[in-house]
Order: C-alpha cells, then structure tokens, then sequence
C-alpha cells in the first residue's frame, strides 16, 4: 500500500479513532513520524488493527519500543517468539499472589496466548501493509507465529498433565511426546492472516505414564494424549473476551470426526494400508510435524512417505484431484459462493493442485517434487522442463496476487473470507491495499490471472478432445468443401471405431473359441496368429482379468478398443496390437496408466505409433513400465543444446543422490538414463532429431552419468582410505601431490556415435608414479590397490542388474594385454604399451579414443600419446596389408558369408569396410597432416580427409552417405530388435558394390590367404 494514497473515503470516526490511539502512545521522533505517515492509513485499511491498537495500546506501544515496526527490522525467529511468550507467562505467574490451580493457570494461559497473537499479527499485518515485508515473508511470518503457539500451548498442555499423571512412556521405556502436524498451508510455511489451522494428534507407542507418587494417576498413553490434544486445542481454539488464537479443525485425522482424537503411529500405519482414500494422499503432501520428539518424527516420516508417494508414476492421483475439484466446484456453487479466490475457477486451489497433481504422480521417484511449498514445486517443475517456463511464471504470478487479495480480504477484520467484498467502503479498501487505482482495473487485473490459471489447469485435468473434431473457420471460401469432408471423414471415423469396438466386444466374450474370434479380427483388419490370440485372450478371461478390480476392468475395456483402432492406422496392424496388448496386461493392476491413456486419445494414438515403430521401445517399455510417462511428452521435449546442458542436468542427480544408499542410487540413475533414452527415441521416431543428433545425446548423457558414477562411488573409498597421492621427484624433496584417474572411452562413446543400448568400451588410467604411492587416509593403502578397488565399485554400480536393469554394460577387453591385463593402467606404463607392444589394431581403435573423465593434466598425458602413437611414421604398404587382413579375418569369423543377405556392419561392403578405410587413412597420413588425428568421429575425420584431397570428393561423398544409409538401417532395426542381417534390395545392392569397389581400390583386394 502507498504512503501517499488518498485518504478521502477514510471516515471521521476512523479518523478519530487513530487520533485516540496516537495519543495513548509514547513515541520518539523517529516512531512519531512512522505513525503519523502510516498510523491512520493501516487502521483505515484494517478495522482488526484499529481493534487491536485501542483495545491494547500497551502492545502497539511494545512494538514500538521493540523497533519491529521499522522498515529495517528483520522478523523474530521462532526461538525468539517462544522465548517471549514465555517471558508472558511468566510475568503473569509473578503478579499472581498464590499459586493458580489447574483451571486458574488454563484461564491465565488462555490470556497470554490471545494477546500475544493480537501483538504479533498487529506487527506482521504492520509490515505487509506498509511495504516492509513482501508477500512471501508475510505468509511465513504468519506460520511461524502459528508454530510458536503450537508448540506453547503442547508444551504447557504436557506439563499439565505430567504433574497429574507422570510422563507417558513407551514399550520401550522411552518418554514420548504428542507430534502435532500442520496441515495445508501451515505445513507448507504459507499460512494467511486469518486461516484456521488444521492439526493432527499422534504419539509414537502404546504404554502408559509413570504416576505420581504412591502409584496414582497411571493412565495409558492413548489417555494421557487424548487430554492433551483436548488441552492444546482449547488453549488455541476457544473464543475468550480477548478472542481466539486460531481457529482448530482436526478433521484431517484418521477416520475424521468419527476417529480418535490422537493415534499412534502403528494405528495410523494400518489405517494408511486398509483404509485411506485418495484426498488424504493430497492432505498429507505438506504435512509437517511442528512438535514431537526428533526420533519419533523420523519414524513417522519413515511411515507416510510411501503412502503419499508411490514408487511407480501412479496417475490415479490425476483422477483422485480431478474429482476433488469436481466436488470443490459443486459445493461452491451449492453454497452460492461467489468471486471466491479460493476456490472458484482460476483460484488458489487450482494452482496447488496443478503442483501436487505432479508431486503425488512423480514425488515417489523424484525426491526435488517433495517440497511443502507450491512455489518451489512450480519451479522446480519449470527447472525440469515438466511445464514450460512462460506457463509456470504466469501461474507463479497468479499465485502470488491471488494470495495477496486472499490476505487482504481478511486483514480487514481477521475473518476467513474467500470472497470479493461486495460492500463500497470495503471495496476501497481493497484496492488501497493492492495499489490498484479503481477497481475495474483491480476487477480486469484479477481476471487475467486467474484466466492464466484456469487454462492451466484445464489443460492438465480436463480430457482432451476427441480426435478429428476441429472445425472449419468461418467465411473460409473452402469451408462448405471441408465441411463435406470433415463430415465424411468424420462419419468413416464413427464406422471403423463402431466396427472395432463391436469386435472387441464378440471377441473378449467368454464362450467365443479362438477359430470364431481369429476370424472377428481379420475382419477387422488384423492378422490374427496364435501370438495375436494368447494376446487377446490373456486380457479379456481367465484368472488375470478376474483378479483385476472394477475399476482396472472397466479402464481395460474402455482403452483397447482405441488401441485396436490406432493399430490398424499403423504399418503393421497385428504386430504393433500385440505389443500393445502386452502393455495393458502389465500396467492393467495399476490402471492409473490406463486412465490417462483412456483420457488422452492424442497420447494414446502417440503411444500406438511409436510402439509400431520400435519393438525395442517396446519392450523397454515392458520391463520399466514406470518410464511410459515419457512417451506421453510431446515431440522433441526436453532436448538439450549442447554437452554442458546435459552435464549440468545430470549432475543435479549427484546433488540429490549424494547421501542416499546405494540401492536408492543405483535404480535412481537407472530410472533417469531411461527416461531420458525413452524421450531421445521418441524425438528420433518423429524426426524430431537426426541420427547424429541422437548419437550427440546418447553419448553426452553416458559422459555425465560415467561422471555422477565415478563420484558416487568414489566417495566410501575416500572417506576410508583418504586422497591417493604420490611423490613424482621424490630425490628433489618437491613434495607429494594429489592423483587422479581418467575413463578412455572408445568405440562408439569415442567416436560420439553411441546407439539405444549400446555398452560402452572403457579404459580406466591413473597418473599416479614416482614414490610412495599411497592413499592420505588413516587406513593408507598402494593407490594401485585403491583405483583397482574404485574401478571394480565403478563397473558394479554400472553393469549389476537391479529391479530398475543395468545402467551400462561396460566392456573393458580393450586395455593393454586384454582380458589377462591390470584393471587401471598408469598412463606411463599405457603410452609404453602403445609404443612397444599394441598391435595395428590396437592402433586403429586408439582413433576413436578419447578421455571423458579425468583431470586437465592426465588428459594432456594422454591426447600426448594418442598423437605421438597415430602420427608416427608407418609403412604404407605394411600398414595396408595388416589393416586388410584384419578386416578380412572379421569378415570371415563375423559376416553372413551369404549372397542374398547382408550383415550391415560386418558383411563385405558394409560399416566394418568404411570405418577400416578411414582408420587406414589416418593411420598413413597423419604424420604428415596432424590434423587428421584432431577427431575421434569417423564423419569429420572423411571431412577432413575431404579438405586435405587425400581421395577424390566424389569417393569421399559415397563413404560419407553409406556410412550415414548403413548407420540408419542398423539404427531402425535395433529399434525393431531385428537382426543386423537383413535381405538385400536394389539401393544396398548398390551401395554394397560400391563400397567394396572402393575398399578393394585403397586397401587391396583381400589377402589370397583369407580369400
């Protein structure tokens, strides 16, 4: 609110009204000048604060002397607001002359906590209005004061009780605590001014109190708690001559009204297996333990966190909200409420659920989705790229005015109201308050962004419509035209999808043999085969689909009807239903899956398409089917630009994962490299992305995770055996240095061509030499022992199967003297080997190597002898004859041998010849032209060769396109999980002939041995 705002619509009673307070005041200067540019512009905007300031002048005056009204004046931490509530009652106890009994001491308690919060909210409603405190610290501001009377009135209440009956302690001797949980919006720290509170009771064990003195006054637990709930609520709750502290519901509790009060945390535990519902998920989303004892919030933490969320993607809880507001929406209209921010369309409530609908659906797999404030989960959301950036800050916008007219409207007169005032006077006040200049402008304001607000929440939870269902712009010169066609094309679509579902419903009938339902189905379109039979049949009889529920039944029948129909629309009908029958039987027992295919036919029909396509999607998708929400993210989704992005993402897993155990760390990494594979396969199937742009992504994505890996695991084995270090010039006295490993990667990481599922060729090297090699830790060990340890950690986390399958399989033949060599090779001992003893082909596969973890020193060491290696003088013909050969032995031991078929990577004429071109091309001239050696990838070493005219552009040109033609071929059937080994046809006859011509020119014709 302005300073300088006008004040004429201010009455003459309020006027003189502040002027009483003003002088009941002492203020200095510096205090008078506030009031007087403030004072009156406050109490006129809340008649609450004008209560407040004549009811209780001595509190304003507190304030005063306290400095918390001043524009610098930071909020008083929770410590400090407990510590002065009690410097209160303690005041009161002095003043008292006799000890006050029971009811006495609740009489007074009930006194201090009211005064208390009517000083404490004159400051924090001081600071909003007057600028001091931006919305945020308000909300917080308000639960921390709420916190301080929380845990006041349980601590009073507790001491109460222990001077009747004893301390309550548990089975296991332990003394325990009531846990009070906040709820909604004080759970999240984002309570509003007048909010009531909604609370639940619990305490850890069954046992009972200690008594008092003589064996008197043993109660249960279960008793003693009962009391205490029922004292702390009467401490906040009932309405006094000083008014209330905060209005308590405890209606969220197990079982509601009809429930105990209080409940342990084994009851509590069973009634989340057997007997919650869906909202209580929702509810207990920002439900915060404010009192207890840490050990027995722990456990009850441990207890709730699976119950609100689950391990897999569970979109029932789309279902569950959407309902939640279909009731919301229908009990708003019942009560006739009207212009409620809250929880009218485009409200508060809307925002929350566009948040926690993503927190109940993912929060079980991503741990960032848990926080308690709807701020930080739209940001977070908008961070990973779930919603764009521009709808997240348009709903985070919204949120904030929302709940700033929310406080507003209830600033006024400390009420819970909802609703726009229709009264004039409070009309201005409101628009004082939000700095609006009229409040048509307010009105229009307010209508944008709860529009904002409304469109995201449509676009998340509605169904979305039915294909095919759009309709011609009017005055379109074509539209009568398209008309027609819409409308036959729309009656053809209503025919098809009568006929299919009229399929469904003969074939899936008990009493129909398989003869009578594989002729339904080539009726329809389809194939049928004895796979396509078992298929059907394993979803619609027997004992799977009788074990389902109501509700997975009814999601069964509803959602494969549309899948048969979208099947018949792809390349092969019969083969991709199959698939998608298998999907349904295994998502079917948690239909959430299935709703919201069945209430996203766009999904749906993307879902089909794709399974048409990749065979190996898949079955991926069989054997992780938490990773299908990924295939409902529209094309080309969270795609990075560059390796950073994708090292910069994937390194926040490190952050979130450092800590956790390594089971949790293993399925986490293996969870996100899916996810991420299953968005890169999709944008390639689409043509979102060109095959080496999906290479690019495939290898950034292993560079990074083989960086989070190495980190994870190497953390134990610092923390108990210290940094390796070593002494380089141990004779001068230099002194020991920190050492460092390097990952080499080759093959297709090294060269940046990495395919789905491809393993990955490592070489793991260390720089450690000179003396005493040894870790820095207590328990010092050889660094050649620590990096062999380190190494083994690192290809376990990678290649050992989990529940969530294998990160990486990490193939490490490739290092000096093979199989039979040392794990970790120091990077001298490897440049000797490369020097003395690698053969040819150990040369050849040094081109495509490269570091992609280590320090700048041992990255050096190692481009060092990379170079020196690959650019040493070789024989030309020597060298051509050992390439040729090998080539030809690989043929021979890998190829089909076989004139009608051809292995596209092996076969003669195949990957294998132009790869080995290429590596002979570097091998032999990179002596002369270093610049050869400057890449790892095969296409810009041909661009390279291109530049330097070692062979003529057009020999360059057909290397270049069959190996990009051969390279996609291999890429869909992988995709398909069909062989490498594929018919020949007219254009890879060619390609093949041209191939071998050109091999044959630069490498020879195959040795008369191998021929």
């Amino acid at each position: 609110m302005r300073s300088d705002y006008s004040t004429q619509w201010v009455t003459p009673a309020v006027k003189e009204q502040v002027e009483q307070v003003l002088q009941s005041l002492e203020p200095d200067d510096a205090q008078r000048d506030l009031l007087q540019r403030w004072l009156l512009l406050v109490c006129a905007a809340s008649p609450y604060l004008l209560r407040v300031a004549l009811q209780y002048p001595a509190a304003v005056q507190r304030l005063l002397q306290q400095g918390v009204l001043l524009p610098d004046a930071p909020s008083p931490t929770l410590e400090e607001l407990r510590s002065e509530v009690q410097t209160d009652w303690q005041s009161v106890l002095e003043k008292s002359a006799v000890t006050p009994d029971s009811k006495q001491r609740e009489t007074a308690q009930l006194q201090v906590l009211r005064q208390f919060r009517h000083r404490q909210l004159f400051r924090i409603l001081w600071n909003d209005l007057t600028g001091v405190a931006e919305l945020f610290r308000t909300l917080e501001d308000l639960s921390i004061l709420a916190d301080a009377c929380v845990i006041t009135a349980e601590q009073w209440s507790h001491e109460e009780l222990v001077e009747r009956f004893g301390e309550p302690l548990g089975a296991d001797g332990r003394p325990q605590r009531l846990i009070v949980l906040g709820m909604g919006k004080l759970g999240g720290y984002e309570l509003n001014v007048s909010s009531d509170i909604d609370l639940i009771y619990l305490f850890a064990d069954s046992g009972e109190t200690t008594g008092r003195e003589g064996g008197k006054g043993v109660i249960d637990n279960s008793e003693f708690f009962r009391r205490l709930g029922q004292r702390l609520t009467r401490l906040l709750n009932n309405t006094t001559v000083d008014g209330f502290v905060y209005r308590v519901d405890t209606r969220l509790r197990p079982f509601g009204e009809s429930g105990p009060l209080v409940m342990n945390l084994d009851g509590l535990e069973n009634y989340y297996l057997t007997q919650a519902r869906d909202w209580e998920r929702y509810a207990m989303i920002k439900a915060r333990a404010i009192t207890g004892l840490p050990k027995d919030i722990e456990d009850y933490q441990a207890l709730v966190t699976p119950f609100v969320y689950r391990r897999y993607l569970d979109y029932n809880a789309f279902d569950a909200l959407r309902d939640l507001k279909r009731k919301i929406a229908l009990s708003v209209r019942q009560k006739g409420l009207k212009d409620n921010i809250k929880l009218g369309a485009g409200g508060i409530r809307e925002v929350e659920f566009i948040g926690q609908a993503f927190q109940l659906v993912r929060g079980g797999r991503d741990t960032r989705l848990r926080s308690r404030s709807i701020v930080a989960v739209l940001q977070q959301l908008a961070h990973q790229k779930l919603l764009e950036q521009e709808e997240v800050d348009g709903l985070l916008a919204a949120y904030a005015y929302l709940r700033r007219v929310e406080n507003a409207v209830q600033m006024m007169r400390d009420e819970q109201v909802h609703s726009l005032p229709d009264d004039d006077e409070d009309r201005q006040r409101l628009i004082a308050i939000m700095d609006a200049p009229d409040w048509q402008t307010f009105q229009q304001t307010l209508a944008v962004h709860q529009q904002c607000v409304s469109e995201s929440f449509t676009g998340l939870f509605e169904v979305e419509e039915a294909v095919g269902s759009s309709t011609p712009e009017p005055g379109d010169s074509s539209s009568d035209a398209a008309a027609s066609e819409q409308n036959s094309g729309q009656a053809s679509f209503e025919v098809r999808q009568a006929r299919v579902e009229e399929t469904w419903r003969f074939i899936s009938t008990a009493d129909v043999d398989d003869e009578e339902r594989g002729t339904a189905l080539r009726q329809c379109g389809f194939e049928p085969d004895e796979e396509m039979l078992s298929a059907v049949s394993g979803i619609s009889r027997g004992g799977f689909y009788q074990r389902l529920t109501a509700e997975s039944k009814e999601r069964v029948e509803r959602v494969v009807p549309m899948i048969m129909l979208h099947s018949l629309d792809t390349a092969a009908p019969s083969a991709t239903l199959v698939r998608c029958l298998a999907l349904v039987r295994t998502v079917a027992g948690r239909s959430g899956y299935l709703q919201v295919l069945g209430d996203q036919p766009a999904a749906l029909a993307r879902l089909v398409k794709l399974f048409s396509e990749s065979r190996w999607l898949a079955n991926f998708v069989l054997r992780q089917p938490m990773v299908i929400d990924e295939l409902l993210i529209g094309p080309g989704a969270v795609l990075y630009p560059d390796s950073e992005a994708v090292r910069t993402n994937v390194l926040e897993q490190l952050e979130r994962l450092r800590d956790a155990d390594l089971e949790v760390q293993m399925d986490s990494l293996r969870h996100y490299r899916q996810s991420r594979e299953m968005r890169l396969a999709c944008a390639r199937l689409d043509g979102t992305l060109t095959l080496m742009q999906v290479s690019d992504q495939l290898s950034w994505l292993a560079e990074a995770l083989i960086e989070v890996v190495l980190e994870l695991v190497k953390a134990p084995l610092l923390a108990r055996h210290g940094a390796p270090q070593c002494c380089p010039h141990e004779d001068d006295g230099a002194g020991r240095r920190d050492t460092s490993l390097g990952i080499i990667a080759y093959g297709k990481l090294g060269g940046l061509e990495l395919g789905f599922g491809s393993d990955l060729d490592l070489v793991f090297l260390h720089d450690s030499c000179g003396g005493s090699q040894q870790t820095a830790g207590e328990k010092s060990i050889d660094n050649s022992v620590f990096y062999a340890r380190l190494a083994q950690k690192f290809v376990h986390f990678m290649s050992t199967t989990t529940p969530a399958g294998v990160l990486y399989d990490i193939d490490l033949r490739l290092r000096p003297n093979g199989s039979s060599g040392v794990l970790v090779t120091g990077v001298e001992a490897f440049g000797n080997y490369q020097r003395g003893d690698a053969w040819t082909w150990e040369h050849q596969a040094l081109m495509r190597a490269r570091v992609v973890l280590g320090s700048q020193s041992l990255r050096q060491q190692f481009e060092q002898i990379r170079l020196g290696v690959l650019a040493q003088p070789r024989s030309e013909s020597e060298l051509r004859e050992a390439v040729a050969s090998m080539r030809e032995r690989m043929r021979v031991s890998l190829g089909t041998n076989q004139s009608d078929v051809m292995h596209l990577k092996q076969d003669a004429g195949g990957v294998a010849d132009i790869e080995f071109i290429v590596q002979y091309l570097v091998l032999a001239y990179s002596a002369k032209f270093p610049e050869l050696l400057s890449y790892t990838d095969n296409i810009r070493v041909l661009d390279v060769v291109e530049g330097l005219q070692l062979m003529d552009e057009a020999d360059v040109r057909l290397m270049r396109d069959s190996y990009l033609e051969l390279r996609d071929r291999l890429h869909r059937q992988a995709l398909q999980e069909a062989s490498s080994t594929v018919p020949l046809d007219d254009v890879l006859i060619r390609l093949r002939d041209d191939v071998i011509e050109l091999k044959t020119r630069v490498l020879g014709p195959a040795p008369a041995s191998m021929q």
